[in-house]
């Protein structure tokens, strides 16, 4: 099956070409040398953000491409909680260093998310992130305003001037002007 998928990659044909070592050994070398490098933590975080970015969205592009939207519906998802996910990183950095293996770990984590067998950002994203976001839009609209709220414009704005929520659109961009043309194979 690897030798399959890998037949449609030019890099993998001209090496098995060349080397006349078949292109699935060389595969496997590539990633076990990889492997080898996370576990020893050499260039482990560009690594492993190279395979969360890289192959996602080199998938992500292939997947714009189909007429199905199955596989779009996965890779929008994947983004989704592979963003969340940097985000909390970023903001728990400190801690998650100290974690022995983090990069080889973060680095399951992330196949996990991205593979079509296991499906693990649709898993991830139904599971825990849309119940959180639906349970904090639902709280947001049911917050109540406070009676002693002005219902005229702030202090600081000057009288003549009245306040809006929306600034107008500029004069150059038309909406309902997105232009969309159809998905070709």
């Amino acid at each position: 099956m690897a030798d399959v998928q890998l037949a449609k990659v030019p890099l993998a044909q001209a090496f098995q070409e060349k080397t006349r070592v078949p292109k699935v050994y060389g595969a496997a070398g590539v990633a076990g040398l990889g492997l080898l490098l996370v576990f020893l933590n050499i260039g482990a975080a560009l690594l492993v953000n190279l395979t969360g970015f890289g192959y996602a969205a080199f998938a992500s592009m292939q997947a714009i491409e189909t007429r199905g939207q199955t596989d779009d519906a996965q890779w929008l998802t994947y983004w989704v909680v592979f963003g969340m996910f940097n985000v909390l990183e970023y903001f728990a950095g400190f801690v998650v260093y100290w974690f022995p293996f983090y990069y080889l770990t973060k680095l399951g984590f992330l196949v996990w998310l991205m593979m079509p067998g296991t499906r693990g950002a649709e898993r991830l994203y139904y599971s825990g992130i849309k119940p959180l976001v639906l349970h904090a839009r639902s709280t947001r609209r049911s917050t109540p305003v406070p009676e002693s709220a002005p219902e005229s414009a702030p202090e600081s704005a000057p009288e003549s001037t009245p306040v809006t929520d929306t600034a107008p659109a500029p004069a150059s961009v038309e909406p309902d002007a997105k232009k969309t043309e159809p998905k070709s194979d």
